[in-house]
């Protein structure tokens, strides 16, 4: 069975991230004389025990709030996670663990995870959830997006604990990583995410030189959204010192609507120096006689970009966004990332004749 939402109004090279917390380096006990090595071993044997004892002892049941103000108590540490949108399965992986199935954007996979996606199930379309696989997957816990999700809550609860997230800023991606973190009693592991990210964004900025226009686009069909300043990838955005040219909400003490139709007159009127477009497809885009009149199409600064930016709320793809989004500002100043997936990167966007 599947149940059906409606669409939505809108929609490294740091080795930190993926390193275990509790990882120890084999070969940094081997370099050592050997009259350490035994030494060493002993205690790295002697501190993973405690580790796994704490993990044990670990103080479940466990309560915790999700986007709904909704309280969701946890009995055990949950074992297997299942990801109704793109994001808890990459906070599982900051987590040195994997999601044991995942949905699809526009019938793709998040490219920007990697290989990975090949080995959890397909749930289908993050808005179309298959309840059936879902069901035979029988997580633990099932994270979504709740845009997506609230119609059909219910159903997910008679499956396994439900978290539901709004996922707009970057706060919203904060609490959302501490409140899984929690549940999953990796509170600490969450709080160094956020924190790592903060103190990366605070030292691209100061990096940054600024003088930038931009926009952040998604096609949907033939129709433009474009992000306010508000959305987690505009406020990056601005963090490298570039203006956002679609400006801030008409409504800016709502979350919602993260963003608006955008015709093409006004993204003329607009101008901006650098044009980032998710389409969900490598197709090109449509013909229309503006696009050959703006400066970032003249200038080559319009590319087409992944998923990671349109749903940016992970601890890795805001990262992978904050890096790449620096590189196509700034290029003489930021090296282009080297940990991003091929298929994931930013690639110039390409036009259909008339």
């Amino acid at each position: 069975m599947k149940v059906s939402a409606p669409i939505p109004y809108s929609q490294q090279n740091d080795s930190r991230r993926h390193t275990p917390f509790t990882q120890v380096s084999s070969q940094a006990m081997t370099d050592n004389h050997s009259a350490f090595y035994w030494p060493v071993m002993l205690m790295t044997t002697f501190l993973a025990s405690l580790i796994t004892l704490s993990s044990a002892m670990a103080d479940y049941p466990v309560t915790v709030q999700d986007d709904r103000s909704k309280s969701i108590t946890f009995e055990k540490q949950p074992q297997s996670v299942a990801s109704i949108s793109v994001f808890g399965a990459d906070l599982m992986w900051a987590l040195d663990q994997q999601a044991t199935g995942l949905s699809t954007l526009n019938h793709r996979q998040s490219a920007y995870l990697g290989d990975q996606v090949s080995r959890m199930k397909d749930l289908g379309e993050v808005h179309e959830t298959d309840m059936e696989r879902l069901t035979e997957l029988n997580p633990d816990l099932i994270i979504g997006l709740r845009q997506y999700t609230e119609p059909f809550a219910s159903k997910f609860e008679e499956i396994g604990q439900f978290l539901a997230f709004d996922l707009v800023t970057q706060e919203d991606s904060e609490q959302a990583i501490m409140t899984v973190t929690r549940a999953l009693d990796q509170a600490q592991q969450g709080q160094a995410l956020n924190q790592n990210f903060q103190a990366l964004k605070e030292e691209f900025k100061q990096k940054a030189p600024g003088e930038v226009s931009a926009i952040l686009i998604w096609h949907w069909a033939d129709t433009l959204y474009a992000f306010y300043n508000h959305y987690l990838s505009t406020d990056i955005m601005q963090s490298l010192k570039v203006e956002n040219a679609m400006g801030r909400s008409p409504t800016p003490a709502l979350k919602k609507p993260d963003s608006s139709v955008l015709s093409m007159e006004r993204l003329l009127r607009l101008n901006p120096d650098v044009i980032l477009s998710f389409t969900g497809d490598e197709a090109p885009i449509s013909y229309h006689p503006v696009w050959q009149r703006l400066k970032a199409v003249q200038n080559k600064r319009v590319y087409r970009i992944n998923d990671q930016y349109v749903m940016p709320h992970g601890p890795v793809a805001r990262e992978m966004v904050l890096r790449e989004m620096a590189h196509l500002f700034y290029p003489d100043q930021f090296p282009a990332p080297d940990n991003i997936p091929d298929a994931a990167r930013a690639k110039p966007l390409t036009f259909s004749e008339r």
